[in-house]
This record gives structure tokens, sequence and C-alpha cells, in this order.
């Protein structure tokens, strides 16, 4: 399913619910305003139509009884006026009934009402119709039926009460069950909308998390890591273009590397050869030099060595990338290899007008290691030390033992180490007072091709792998290597490797400890 066509789902029945719930309250207004029209426009009426007959009742009792005392034509007129009006109320109760209100009680006080004599008497013989009953007929044509009348009447306001009162019951029913529905749909709406919204964002999460772990693992330099494309929906179809992508930059890897390995290895035979003509020239065989001849040619020599150095540096990186560098590991003295790696570049730093001082303790540092290789990391670090740093200014390389992770790591550092970061450690520093590198390029600058801006920057200062390399190498020595600044100015690049375990080392003095005292 298609992440538009979940939303739409998701929204669609939440809109459904919330359409329910509006239905509901519309039939219940609905409800409201029917029963509220039959308590205003049926039963409040009976009620006022049956006070007002009650009252007609009294009234053709009382004048009737005032015509028979006084004879007063004017009585009988009155006795006409209440019966008539007692007619037109009986007449509208009948009206109210026919609707449901009350229809049995006012059936009864309509027979009633047919069976008494004063409500057939015509209006112009009223009061000759009064005259003529005699007084022992008088309570069987007045008196009895006037009573019966009174009484239903009361009998038709009582159900008329009753029925306003269970209405008023039944509207107050509706709405607290109407608050209950409205409080349980609420709820009921609240859970399925955060239900939809959380399968909805879990239905996107998961594929975005997927996303960016293999953006991450790309970026890391692996092109080998594949997007699940299951599923027929957008994150389908960009996983399809992402692993499309991871292996199209896997191929150009691959051709990359194929083509720096080839072009390194094509080169160096050539290189060597040029070298060595160069030297048998500069060392006279062919026959004498001049002053010029000789420099153009030694010139020449150090341009070769730097190709060379650039070409063994690819061909490096090109088995690190492979999983091809192997490494013989054996216990060496960590600050004999730092010597001999800064006795190899001691022309260099002459030439340059650069010093370098060795900080290294007296005792051997012992450490487990591939002597060539890590040799090649100080050779690398102090190379690169000494083409930054400006003239007349030292460069200390020392060697010194570590309890635990020195405090300028960072914290990359310490994840990387995991649990092995507490110690204790072998340490080289390699400190010099060039331009230092900025903070935004401290993890960067160990990447390949990778070049921090250190100030002014000299011929021949390499395209960036020599670091790369150190920290390839350091890392499977299962050490850390990083760069920190130095104090006023410019930058150390600190390696740490651990300890070797105590034991026979490959010289007979003594270990130093942790804490001993150097010699410079």
């Amino acid at each position: 399913m298609k992440v538009a066509t979940k939303v739409a789902t998701g929204s669609g029945l939440l809109a459904a619910v919330l359409i329910g719930v509006l239905g509901y309250f519309v039939l219940l207004v609905r409800h409201l305003v029917v029963a509220n029209h039959e308590l205003t426009a049926v039963h409040f009426r009976v009620t006022t139509v049956a006070l007002e007959l009650l009252d007609q009742v009294d009234q053709i009792e009382v004048n009737a009884r005032k015509f028979y005392v006084t004879r007063d034509a004017a009585y009988a007129g009155r006795v006409v006026k209440a019966r008539d009006d007692f007619a037109g109320g009986l007449a509208e109760l009948r009206a109210l009934a026919s609707r449901g209100a009350n229809a049995d009680p006012i059936a009864r006080l309509d027979e009633l009402w047919r069976e008494f004599a004063l409500a057939s008497f015509p209006a112009g013989e009223m009061a000759a119709r009064l005259a003529g009953i005699p007084d022992s007929r008088i309570p069987d044509v007045l008196e009895t039926p006037i009573e019966r009348l009174s009484r239903q009447t009361w009998v038709v306001l009582n159900a008329s009460r009753q029925g306003t009162a269970a209405q008023v019951a039944g509207v107050a029913d509706a709405g607290r069950v109407a608050e209950w529905v409205s409080v349980a749909i609420a709820g009921i709406a609240v859970l399925l909308a955060v239900l939809i919204v959380v399968l909805t964002v879990r239905s996107i999460r998961e594929p975005l998390r997927r996303l960016i772990e293999g953006t991450r693992t790309v970026a890391s330099g692996t092109f080998t890591y594949q997007l699940d494309t299951g599923g027929g929906d957008e994150f389908a179809a960009l996983a399809e273009g992402f692993n499309t992508m991871v292996r199209r930059l896997g191929e150009l890897d691959r051709m990359k590397r194929g083509f720096v390995s080839h072009v390194s290895h094509e080169l160096k035979t050539p290189l060597v050869a040029m070298q060595e003509t160069n030297r048998l020239l500069l060392d006279g065989l062919p026959g004498p030099l001049n002053e010029r001849q000789r420099r153009m040619l030694d010139l020449n020599l150090q341009g070769s060595r730097r190709l060379s150095a650039m070409i063994a540096n690819l061909l490096d990186l090109a088995r690190l990338e492979a999983g091809g560098m192997s490494y013989d590991i054996r216990p060496h003295d960590l600050g004999a290899l730092a010597r001999n790696a800064t006795a190899e570049l001691e022309a260099l730093a002459q030439e340059r007008d650069v010093r370098l001082e060795l900080d290294i303790p007296a005792a051997p540092v012992i450490v487990e290691c591939d002597a060539d290789r890590v040799t090649q990391v100080v050779v690398n670090l102090v190379d690169n030390a000494v083409k930054f740093s400006p003239p007349g200014r030292p460069i200390t390389v020392g060697v010194r033992l570590e309890a635990g992770l020195a405090v300028d790591a960072p914290r990359a550092v310490a994840a990387a180490l995991g649990p092995a970061r507490s110690g204790p450690f072998a340490a080289v520093r390699v400190a010099d007072f060039g331009g230092g590198v900025p903070d935004a390029e401290k993890l960067r600058v160990f990447e390949k091709f990778r070049q921090a801006h250190r100030g002014s920057k000299r011929a021949g200062a390499g395209v960036g792998l020599g670091l790369a390399i150190s920290a390839e190498i350091v890392r499977a020595h299962a050490g850390a290597i990083w760069v920190a600044d130095n104090h006023p100015s410019g930058s150390v690049f600190v390696v740490l490797l651990p300890l070797a375990p105590p034991g026979p080392g490959p010289s007979d003095a003594g270990r130093a400890t942790i804490g001993a005292t150097h010699a410079t």
C-alpha cells in the first residue's frame, strides 16, 4: 500500500468517526426539538386548557344556581357562555388527543359532556329550559353531571401533568445518555486517531530508519548495503533507486581502485629505472658533471622520490581497501621505532631548517605491532609536521605510557575503542608549531585525499593519503589516532596503541612504567 493511500485511509476512518458523531448529535438535537415541541405545543397546552375547563365547569354550576334563586335571565346567559367556552376547550382537547396527548381521559370527558343536558339546550331556550327543571330533578340534571365533569377534567389535568413529567424525565435521560455517548465516542475517536497516527508513523518510520542507516553506511565507504524493495509503496521505489545508486557507486569504486592499483604498478618500474639512472649520473660513472648539471639531476631525483612515495601510498591504500595488507605482529619497543622513524627524516628536516626533538623514555615501551607499519605511521606524521612547520621551529616526537584515554581524545575515538579505552596504552605524540588544523577538519583530515588548510603549504606536500593510510594501520592494531591543538600554535598528532602484556621483550632493559622519567 502506498504511503498516500495509508494516510488517506487513516484520514478517511477518522473522518467517518467524526461524521458518525456529527450524525448522532444531529439526531439527538432533532429528538430534543420534537420533545420540546410536544412539551410546549401539546402537554403544556392540555394542562392550560384543562385548567380553563375546570373554571368553565364552576361557572356553569355557580350561574345555574344563581338563576334558580333569582330567575334572572342574565345568569342563564352566563351559563350559555360558560357552556360554549367549555365546548370550545373540549374541541381543542380532542384535537390535541389526536396527536397522542391523553386520548383516553379526553375521550371519557367528551362522553360525559355529551350526556350533560345543558350541553344540548339551545342558547335562546336556556332560561326556559332551566326554569322548567323541577327542584327534585336539579341534582340529577345539574349537580351530578357537573361533579362528574369536574372529576374527569381533573383526571385529564393530572394525566397531562404526568405526561409532562414523563416527557421532561425522558429529555433528561436523553441528555445523560448523550453525555455518556459523547464521552465514549470522543474516547473512541481519540484512540482511533492515536492508533491511525501510530500505525502510519510506524509504516513510515521503519523504511526511513533503514534508508538513513543505508545512507550512513554508504557515506562511510561501504557500497554493499542494499535496502528491502518489498511493499509496493513509494519507499520501495526509493529503495530500488537507492540500491541502483549503491551498485553503481560500488562499480565506480572498484574501477577506481583497479585503475589506481594498475597505474601505480605500471609507474613503479620506470620510476625505479629513472632513479637508478639519476644515481649513476650523480655518481659520475658516465663522466664528470659540472655543478649546474649535478643540481638539475639532484632535483630530478628528488621529484622521482616524491612520485615514488606517492605511488607507494597509492599501492598501500589499494591493499588496505582490498583487505590484502598483512601484518607481522611481534613485541617491539615503540621508543626505538619512533627513533628510527625520526632518523629517516633528519636530512629532510635539516633541509627545511626544522629541528627534530625526541622525548622518549630510556626504558623500552613494549607494544605488539608490525614494526614496519608502525614506523611508516610515525614517518608519515613526522613528514607531515616537517612540511607544515615554519623554519627554525622544533618538532617534538614523544613516546610515553598512559593509564587511560587522554582527555584531549575526541568522543568518536572513545566510542571506536569501546571497552579497550580503559588502557593502559602506549602513545606517540608528534607536536609542531605550524598553522594547526581547524576544528571542523580534525576528524576529516584522516579521510582519503583530504587535506586540511594548515596555513602556508610547502611544495611536495602530497595528495592527502599519508594520514588516511596511517589511520587504517592504527585501526588494524586496535589503536586510535587523532589530532589536537598544540599551544600556543600548531597541532599534536597522537597515536594510541594497546600496551603489550607483561613478558619478555626485545630488550634486556627494564620496561618503562607509567609516569617514568623521559630522556630527550
